[in-house]
């Protein structure tokens, strides 16, 4: 493989046929090992700095957190979810791309319709030019004398100096028919200077009219590109609402993630803190013999296995943080380092009981996918109506009136042209049909066949839509009892854990117990946050689902001045 793309690139050297200047061709062209050491801001750790660095960390007083619980107490942006779902809709760099679009419909709307502009055009030309003698053509005279009679002469046009001045003017207006309205006027002066002087001015009106009688005739044929251009830009704005709510609700979703971190760090900076301050009990008891001293080696090991399970915290907590900043996109929150987010809002902790058909029939009338393909069967039948106008043969009506008159001046000449002495007048039909008019009558059976394939393509996006909310509002009444069951089950292990840990100090349990105990306690409170953050983004799911966003009435894309963030 490796020799077919050296052949193939042989033609491409330096400086050869066919060389195309590209950035980064040199990285591209080889592969680099990486090396972290140009980046290092300290000395790599060895494995017993690391440790002891770890056992420093437990703390040996009640007050004492881990680090990045400390950090909220300053440089913190305090954000609701009304603050969330403003920056996003302002900074977000994918909703402003997707912005673009109506105003790119909008332009083609626009140009469509500058086919119906009326056209009002002029033409002014000299021309002054000298012409040599120029033999002309041999005629036959037939003349009442018989002496010149079938006579051949030759005609010889003389050495002549020339003035030529025109000038017209003219407006054409197309029609909603789909017709043409023009009319205009030519003045037109010749001077010939020598060898004679001659003068000659001539002014004309003309008015014509050209109408379709079957293809491109009627305002159903002539507006369709409008109409069509029109339906799109409605399809854009589709478009762009249903971005701006998937925008929306993954930011929602992101906020809700970082509650769910936050309130994990919470809970592992709880377990790590009650497990030191039984290490420490148990040292007392160890020092005072009421405990064997195996129970220091089991505490401590509950110790380390909460530091694991709190660092991972922390660590989950920072990718939080830079995950909600990437949708906020502000440059007051940089994605690394201070000030950090903290989310406001509580959850919504309300059972719901949900009308499912009634939902059902809203998602049907406001998802923005379903209003899309009504417009695009919309547009497919404007489609279809066009292309059926243009199977028809070509029959045009034309109409034509004119005056020309002549005279020695311009003035005197346009004078004349009231009196109509010399009209021209002209009407006509033109005829024309293709033989077998293949082509047309393809295109017009494309646009069926598409119409078709979006119409059963609507009834499964229905049925898809009908499935989607079933299954949200099912998924939020599971996860309404998850939460209630999540509950009950904080409030028994915190019982669990007290009355073992009575039990130790009563020398009837070992600390293994003790730890086993928090342990359930931990995993059931970071399965009730896991289960609240669900009910939560279950109902933003089922807003979405609906073709709406959860407790927002609109969406105002609209330019906003946004102040600078709350920092305290």
């Amino acid at each position: 493989m490796f020799a077919v793309i050296g052949a193939a690139g042989c033609n491409l050297v330096p400086g050869g046929p066919g060389q195309i200047d590209l950035p980064y061709n040199d990285a591209a062209s080889r592969l680099r090992q990486q090396s972290l050491d140009d980046v290092l801001i300290a000395e790599p750790t060895t494995i017993d700095q690391g440790l002891e660095n770890i056992r420093q960390r437990i703390p040996v007083k009640k007050s004492e957190l881990p680090h990045a619980v400390e950090m909220f107490e300053q440089d913190t942006v305090l954000l609701s979810i009304e603050d969330l779902r403003l920056l996003v809709l302002h900074n977000n760099l994918d909703l402003q791309v997707s912005l673009l679009d109506p105003e790119i419909a909008r332009a083609r709307v626009s140009a469509e319709e500058g086919a119906f502009d009326a056209l009002i055009g002029g033409r002014f030309a000299y021309r002054r030019y000298n012409t040599p003698p120029i033999d002309g053509p041999l005629v036959d005279f037939t003349s009442v004398n018989p002496a010149l009679s079938g006579q051949i002469v030759k005609l010889t046009e003389i050495e002549q100096r020339r003035e030529l001045i025109d000038m017209d003017i003219g407006l054409e207006i197309p029609l909603p028919t789909g017709g043409t309205l023009s009319a205009g006027g030519l003045l037109s002066q010749k001077d010939i200077k020598d060898p004679q002087r001659f003068d000659q001015v001539l002014a004309a009106t003309r008015f014509s009219f050209s109408q379709p009688l079957l293809r491109n005739a009627g305002p159903d044929a002539s507006f369709a590109a409008i109409r069509i251009a029109r339906v799109g830009q409605r399809v854009s704005q589709i478009r762009t609402n249903l971005a701006a709510l998937r925008i929306l609700a993954g930011a929602e979703k992101a906020y809700w993630r970082l509650y769910a971190v936050r309130r994990f760090l919470d809970v592992r900076a709880e377990q790590y803190r009650i497990a030191s301050e039984n290490l420490e009990m148990v040292r007392r008891r160890v020092e005072q013999g009421l405990s064997p001293r195996v129970e220091i080696t089991r505490s401590e090991l509950g110790v380390y296995e909460r530091l694991e399970a709190l660092i991972n915290a922390e660590t989950a907590w920072r990718l939080g943080q830079r995950d909600l900043k990437v949708h906020l996109n502000s440059s007051h929150l940089p994605l690394r380092g201070r000030p950090m987010i903290e989310t406001t809002a509580e959850p919504r902790l309300a059972g719901l009981d949900l009308d499912a058909e009634a939902l059902v029939q809203r998602a049907l009338k406001e998802r923005p996918e379903l209003i899309e393909l009504e417009l695009q069967i919309i547009r497919d039948g404007i489609e279809i109506g066009f292309r059926e106008n243009q199977i028809l043969p070509i029959a045009n009506l034309d109409f034509r009136y004119g005056t020309l008159e002549r005279g020695n001046s311009f003035g005197t000449t346009w004078e004349s042209l009231g009196g109509f002495n010399n009209p021209d007048l002209r009407a006509g039909i033109t005829f024309e049909m293709p033989l077998t008019n293949q082509r047309r009558r393809a295109q017009l059976d494309e646009a069926m066949l598409i119409r078709t394939q979006r119409l059963a393509s609507q009834q499964a996006r229905e049925l898809m839509v009908r499935r989607e909310v079933l299954d949200t509002v099912d998924v939020i009444e599971r996860n309404w009892q998850r939460v209630l069951a999540a509950r009950q089950n904080v409030i028994v292990a915190g019982v669990n854990y007290d009355a073992e840990r009575r039990q130790f100090e009563q020398g009837m349990r070992t600390m293994r117990e003790v730890l086993e105990a928090l342990t359930d306690l931990g995993q059931a409170q970071i399965r009730e946050i896991t289960a609240i953050v669900d009910y939560q983004v279950a109902q933003i799911d089922l807003a979405f689902a609906s073709g709406m966003l959860l407790g927002y009435a609109r969406v105002d894309f609209s330019p906003l001045e946004l102040p600078s963030p709350d920092i305290r």
